[in-house]
């Protein structure tokens, strides 16, 4: 299925929201760990947050993005567990790229999609609404739009997952940079994937990837005009930088009428 087709009333909605300041960011990535990448720098990914969910009597992290001022872009995985048990608790945390040194923004409400069941079922996306506006300092990332997505080309990752499959969680940001390959390729390698394959992106990369504690987090590319936006939201894999094993992201720009509908017009 070809990506969702803009009207008129969309990109003048786009050039509108533009204005927002989204996006101006000092994103500097060689991808020479998550799984083999590099280090962010302090500053770097200011939209970047930690989801930090209680599901039964297990803690859950996750990351997610800021897209407006008291929204963050998520994965729904974060939110809901086995037998559809829903997490109890949920906590943001922001403002540095070392997870001991960010501070909590506070949450009101979680929407998660309405048709979500599993992560290879696709629809694996949520809201979080913060009871506050963000620090001004915490910029929000653009949306990305169908014409965004680099088939071919480079995306950028970032997370504080694990860094191999048998390590712990990174106390650093990392960002890495993964080759978005097409969704025909993808479904010749991935077994798992929603019937409706417009709903995902997939990445592959040798010896890169994402990895537990990734989830929610953002998939970004720099845009003709210089600013960096959401492309994909990092849900599911088969193991972590494995050959031939793609990643999965959900697609934003399929899910921007839904985003829209919950957050209002003006997605930044």
């Amino acid at each position: 299925m070809p990506p969702l087709a803009e009207t008129e009333t969309e990109k003048e909605k786009e050039e509108e929201c533009g204005k927002c300041e989204c996006g101006e960011l000092p994103i500097t990535v060689t991808g020479l760990r998550i799984i083999n990448g590099e280090d962010a720098s302090p500053g770097e990914f200011p939209f970047h947050v930690r989801v930090l969910t209680m599901i039964g009597n297990l803690m859950n992290t996750c990351g997610g993005s800021i897209i407006k001022k008291q929204w963050v872009l998520t994965a729904a995985h974060c939110f809901i567990g086995k037998g559809k048990t829903r997490a109890s608790s949920v906590v943001v945390m922001g403002g540095s790229v070392f997870s001991n040194r960010t501070y909590e923004l506070h949450s009101d409400r979680v929407f998660y999609h309405e048709k979500f069941k599993t992560p290879t079922q696709g629809d694996d996306i949520a809201l979080i609404r913060l009871s506050e506006e963000i620090d001004p300092k915490l910029k929000p990332i653009c949306l990305g739009r169908g014409r965004d997505i680099p088939y071919g080309g480079l995306a950028v990752a970032t997370g504080w997952g694990k860094v191999t499959e048998e390590e712990t969680m990174t106390n650093t940001l990392q960002e890495v940079a993964l080759d978005v390959i097409s969704t025909k390729k993808c479904t010749s390698l991935m077994e798992q994937l929603p019937s409706d394959t417009s709903k995902i992106i997939c990445a592959l990369t040798p010896k890169k990837d994402t990895c537990q504690g990734d989830s929610g987090g953002p998939l970004l590319v720099q845009r003709s005009d210089g600013r960096w936006a959401q492309i994909g939201i990092t849900s599911y894999g088969v193991g972590c930088g494995l050959p031939n094993k793609p990643g999965a992201y959900v697609n934003v720009a399929h899910y921007l009428p839904w985003i829209k509908k919950k957050i209002g017009a003006c997605t930044c």
